[in-house]
């Protein structure tokens, strides 16, 4: 009985959240397209804001799945981080990339809460090949510097992701499900970003690549939601 008010203040401050999320991503997306470089100055950084915020919220309302939301919660911290460095690519790229590795840490570390590591070995090695494969493909147009850091950044978003697989396969939960789509979102993000900026100029490259990352950090951040 005492889980249910805070399960309900979850969920009914996941649609409000989920609406400011959805405002403030579609700004990102006009600043892009306008183009207006102000508006995505504030625009990108308030849209995981608010998403960390949602998690927050859950992880404030949480009960058997607190460590769980406080990991998630970390882990967009470090995303917030990650995109306002990446506002400025050419200067603070690597050091976006930093954060960004440490938010994959902190998801794995949330998904290995109930699940070992790797959940599903199969599914871990089928993420890796694909990442490897992709790795394999821009290799010879990365700059010297970023060829171990970008590897090292690719094993962990695969293993990130291949663990919220393989974890949903065990749990079977729907906030577990959310979870592993989101980490297949995220990981689509990266590519295409990955791809846009070492290969091939991708056109409306800004829409194809943040429409998954918000929609994959949304999916993540819903999974902290406590259930009744």
């Amino acid at each position: 009985m005492s889980s249910k008010p805070s399960s309900q203040t979850s969920h009914a401050s996941h649609i409000p959240f989920s609406a400011l999320i959805f405002v403030a991503v579609a700004l990102v997306l006009a600043g892009h397209l306008l183009p207006s470089p102000l508006l995505v100055y504030v625009s990108k950084p308030l849209a995981t804001a608010l998403i960390l915020g949602m998690a927050l919220v859950n992880w404030r309302g949480s009960r058997g799945s607190y460590s769980y939301s406080l990991s998630i919660s970390i882990g967009l911290l470090f995303s917030l981080v990650g995109d306002i460095f990446l506002l400025w690519p050419s200067l603070y790229f690597i050091h976006g990339l930093a954060a960004f590795l440490l938010t994959h840490l902190a998801y794995l570390i949330a998904f290995t809460r109930d699940a070992r590591f790797p959940a599903r070995v199969w599914i871990w090695i089928l993420y890796l090949a694909i990442a490897a494969t992709l790795y394999a493909f821009l290799y010879p147009n990365l700059p010297v510097p970023l060829k171990l850091p970008l590897a090292l950044y690719s094993a962990l978003l695969s293993s990130m992701a291949a663990q919220a697989m393989g974890r949903f396969l065990v749990v079977k939960t729907k906030p577990a499900q959310s979870a592993a789509i989101g980490a297949v979102f995220f990981m689509l993000s990266d590519f295409l970003l990955a791809f846009d900026r070492f290969h091939t100029l991708i056109l409306l490259a800004p829409v194809l690549i943040l429409i998954p990352y918000y929609l994959g950090q949304w999916l993540i951040a819903s999974s902290t939601q406590a259930r009744l």
